[in-house]
């Protein structure tokens, strides 16, 4: 069956695509034709220049360090985006998390992809990320989870051990930046029309949504709109 199609470039490590994925399944919930709505996840990486290995100092000696800020600045960064996804039922453990090239992750969200798994993928990433204190570039993580959503252990391997998807990523990044001018995620392109960079109040999700979905019903799809913006981590990492 025809679904409208949301596109989301999104990094594992951006709070606000996590908490942006919840107010968007809020709006989803509400909205009568959920079923004919189909979210299509792409990659966007902040820091591709993070080691492979994770880091051993704490986020808040990482985000100083790269945004030339105090420790303390950071903490307060910190503290309000996770009081901003206690509201949408998150519980993120900033105190436990480790910082880690998520490009590994980002191939996960590729290979779940073909099995129709990505949102999946997502959730489970962005949980073991920003609550579970977990190493998403660490192999044995990245193959519990892949396989607790359903994907197989040899699979994953077969990718971790592989360059696949690498492209793919550069692929998404480089649309993103060059047709998209994209400077901020998660950025949402609703029907090939509307555009949304950032998190936005679940009531707005749902505006835009039905708004999009009525011109996917007319056979309207024409890139137009002025681009709605809200809570997002910009493209040199700072979120805010």
């Amino acid at each position: 069956m025809d679904k409208m199609k949301i596109e989301i470039w999104s990094d594992i490590a951006c709070p606000f695509c996590y908490i942006g994925k919840r107010k968007l399944e809020a709006a989803l919930a509400q909205f009568p034709h959920k079923d004919k709505v189909e979210l299509v996840w792409n990659s966007y990486e902040l820091d591709p220049e993070l080691p492979k290995e994770a880091l051993e100092s704490k986020i808040y000696g990482y985000f100083a360090d790269k945004h030339n800020m105090s420790v303390n600045e950071a903490h307060e960064t910190m503290e309000r985006t996770a009081a901003l996804a206690k509201e949408v039922g998150l519980n993120f453990d900033y105190d436990n998390l480790i910082v880690a090239n998520t490009s590994d992750a980002l191939r996960l969200v590729k290979l779940a992809k073909e099995s129709g798994l990505a949102t999946e993928a997502e959730e489970v990433l962005f949980d073991a990320y920003f609550a579970k204190g977990e190493d998403v570039s660490d192999k044995n993580v990245l193959v519990k989870l892949g396989t607790k959503i359903g994907l197989k252990e040899d699979d994953i391997l077969k990718m971790l051990d592989s360059d696949k998807y690498l492209n793919e990523i550069k692929k998404d990044i480089a649309y993103s930046e060059n047709v998209l001018n994209l400077e901020y995620i998660p950025f949402y392109v609703f029907n090939n029309e509307q555009m949304v960079q950032g998190s936005i109040p679940v009531e707005d999700y749902l505006e835009v949504l039905t708004k999009a979905y009525a011109d996917w019903e007319k056979g309207i799809s024409n890139n137009s709109g002025e681009i709605i913006s809200g809570k997002s981590c910009s493209i040199d990492g700072i979120c805010s």
